[in-house]
């Protein structure tokens, strides 16, 4: 078991100024709201009080829990279809593999479709300027790896009939 005395010590949030030229006391969900507009990506709050944007044509979220040390969560969700198998086992499998080799995301199911998700605590500090393109890239990185995967051999190098990642997703 952790000695609970050697967790880390988190310095509290500064009160005056934030990082990246931010106010103090600015919530993180317009933080990354800000940090999509520096790219360019326009975004809305959707029903549930995300993010919700388009990069490359993906439709993706964020959903950030405010606290003392606030997380959000980057992700998207992907129709399954041919090729992929329509068994749910290799399918889990195929999840299981992919989020263990992979760095910072995760690949689940949920009923037919694929979700990848990339989650970060967002330190007063933290550099968003990074975090957010990085974690964006890793998730559709990440899509077009696990869509490749079903492809026969020859198709996944890049060959007649190769497929990265599927028509907008959701």
């Amino acid at each position: 078991m952790t000695d609970p005395t050697s967790l880390p010590n988190f310095q509290p949030p500064t009160p005056s100024g934030g990082p990246n030229g931010a106010p103090a006391g600015t919530p993180v969900r317009d933080r990354i709201a800000a940090e999509l507009a520096k790219l360019g990506v326009e975004c809305t709050v959707d029903n549930d009080g995300d993010l919700e944007y388009v990069v490359n044509e993906q439709t993706l979220f964020a959903r950030v829990a405010e606290g003392e040390l606030p997380l959000v969560r980057f992700f998207g969700q992907w129709q399954l279809q041919e090729p992929v198998s329509p068994d749910r086992n290799e399918r889990l499998a195929r999840c299981n593999d992919m989020t263990l080799q992979l760095n910072l995301v995760k690949l689940s199911l949920v009923q037919d479709s694929l979700v990848v998700s990339s989650e970060q605590v967002i330190t007063p500090h933290a550099d968003l300027d990074i975090l957010v393109p990085l974690s964006i890239n890793h998730i559709l990185q990440s899509v077009g790896f696990f869509f490749q995967t079903w492809q026969p051999p020859e198709d996944a190098t890049g060959g007649p009939g190769a497929a990265g990642m599927p028509e907008g997703g959701q």
